[in-house]
């Protein structure tokens, strides 16, 4: 039994450069599609999908404008534990801001959820705030995710499909902070077993070397391959120096130009890192897998909603040949260097 999960992103169901909008009618109903056609055919052959969107336009103008991402700050610039009393107007406003933040999210979240069971489709929502804290913003542990992890789990094991999201939600050292649906991905691979793919749904077919939006004739990077040494020699991370090296460490030209790719930007407002976000956190997953799990197996793939490409890699059809992109298809493969 496998289990995919796909990350529907902000840029993808909402319009970003708006507050509180949705994307435009014809691509929602087409990914919807693309979920219904995934969803029955992972069934018939036994396997599992799960369900993750981004904010977009509906919590991160928001987060930004109350500066959720950092926690509970007062008129000094300190973080404060949550729930404290305070003289100064900040905290109050702040809260109040936490509150208006996790409303939009929850619209965004139900709009999602109806459309996607008025196609008749088993889905649940499982919102993190409910179920989780989070210990220091990004660099949380995987403990504090087991209990959304185990919630996942027993509706997957129901026949349900899960739909979580990025968050708004409470942490013990910051008092709040926003969790990023990457992040959740990221968890929900360490402490779940059996995923084989995660697949990240946006506005774009994948990672470029400059922003398709404004650049002319961008190139797509189709192949992102992921080398431990590389990662250790770049990131100078201890952890990963258990991870076992596959394939040559020779640095091909095309292998530099992919390590200096720098984040895309789009102009709108992300607190969560965007596409350079995305390339993190899919690194990120590829490596804890292999260290900490022992997997090598995993990919993940960055494609555009409503694409051939998005239907395909949805349903588990394979993204790789002999170790390369399969010949013409428009997304960005995230693998072991073979």
């Amino acid at each position: 039994m496998k289990t995919v999960i796909i990350k529907l992103g902000g840029a993808a169901i909402t319009n970003k450069k708006g507050s509180c909008q949705l994307a435009d009618e014809h691509t929602l109903d087409a990914l919807m599609q693309q979920i219904q056609q995934a969803h029955e055919y992972l069934s018939a052959q036994g396997h599992r999908l799960i369900l993750i969107h981004g904010a977009g336009s509906f919590g991160h103008p928001q987060a930004r404008q109350y500066n959720l991402k950092q926690g509970w700050v007062t008129t000094s610039g300190l973080s404060t534990p949550p729930l404290t009393s305070a003289d100064d107007d900040d905290p109050l406003d702040q809260k109040a801001g936490f509150a208006h933040t996790r409303k939009c999210l929850l619209e965004l979240h139900l709009a999602l959820l109806s459309r996607l069971q008025q196609r008749g489709l088993p889905v649940l929502g499982l919102s993190p705030f409910e179920h989780l804290e989070t210990d220091g913003g990004d660099k949380s542990p995987n403990a504090c995710f087991e209990k959304l992890a185990n919630r996942t789990s027993q509706y997957l094991k129901l026949g349900f499909i899960p739909l979580l999201h990025g968050d708004a939600v409470l942490d013990r050292s910051l008092g709040c902070t926003i969790l990023s649906g990457d992040i959740v991905m990221h968890k929900l691979v360490m402490l779940m077993p059996n995923i084989t793919r995660c697949v990240f749904v946006t506005d774009v077919e994948g990672i470029y070397d400059a922003d398709p939006k404004t650049t002319k004739r961008p190139k797509l990077i189709k192949h992102m391959p992921v080398r431990a040494e590389e990662e250790n020699n770049n990131n100078n991370n201890n952890n990963n120096k258990r991870l076992p090296k596959r394939g040559s460490a020779t640095k091909t030209a095309a292998n530099r130009k992919q390590r200096r790719l720098a984040p895309v930007s789009t102009g709108v407002v992300d607190v969560t890192g965007g596409m350079g976000g995305k390339v993190k956190w899919a690194r990120q997953i590829m490596l804890d897998a292999a260290s900490t799990l022992k997997r090598t197996d995993l990919d993940i793939v960055i494609c555009k909603a409503a694409s051939p490409e998005a239907t395909r890699v949805m349903s588990l059809e394979p993204v790789l040949e002999k170790g390369l992109p399969v010949p013409g298809q428009l997304m960005t493969v995230f693998s072991w260097a073979q």
